[in-house]
């Protein structure tokens, strides 16, 4: 039994490690353009997502870059706080072919910080939420839910890189 249990294990990281992008890839996608699922980007933005599944996984610092099209985003470091990795919120799950979700954070080029929630999914694809609450300021920065559906790119470059 317990020989089953360390297979089963062993098969969903090996899952998981296929979604870490080497030298040269990265995840791109369109945003979901339905206003109901979208607030503070334009229907046309695109997002970039570059990823260390092992480091997002372990809570251990810098996990991946995350640029978006209307340069939000400009190669903001992604990661995950290590007391989420330690807590059993880590394991939340919701319907959709997800094989793991994870719980993350990004700074904007405002300085502001947004939740960036990264499923991995049964396709192969990366679905990416990024998501900041109203600052409850006048003028203050706005608030942020974009959806994107990103697929592995693997001829990618990144901007600021020369092709």
């Amino acid at each position: 039994m317990t020989l089953a249990l360390f297979a089963i294990a062993a098969a969903g990281c090996a899952d998981e490690d296929a979604f870490t992008t080497s030298s040269g890839e990265c995840f791109r996608g369109a945003i979901v353009g339905a206003d109901i699922v979208r607030a503070g980007f334009d229907a046309e933005v695109r997002a970039l997502l570059t990823i260390d599944v092992r480091r997002l996984a372990g809570g251990t610092g810098e996990a991946g870059r995350l640029w978006t099209t209307d340069r939000l985003f400009e190669a903001a470091p992604v990661s995950q706080m290590q007391q989420i990795s330690n807590d059993t919120i880590s394991l939340f799950q919701f319907p959709g072919g997800r094989i793991r979700n994870y719980l993350a954070h990004a700074r904007a080029g405002d300085g502001t910080p947004a939740m960036v929630v990264i499923s991995l999914m049964e396709n192969d694809s990366v679905e990416l939420r990024i998501i900041r609450p109203p600052s409850g300021e006048a003028g203050g920065p706005p608030t942020l839910f974009g959806v994107f559906r990103l697929a592995l790119d693997e001829q990618c470059t990144l901007p600021g890189e020369v092709p």
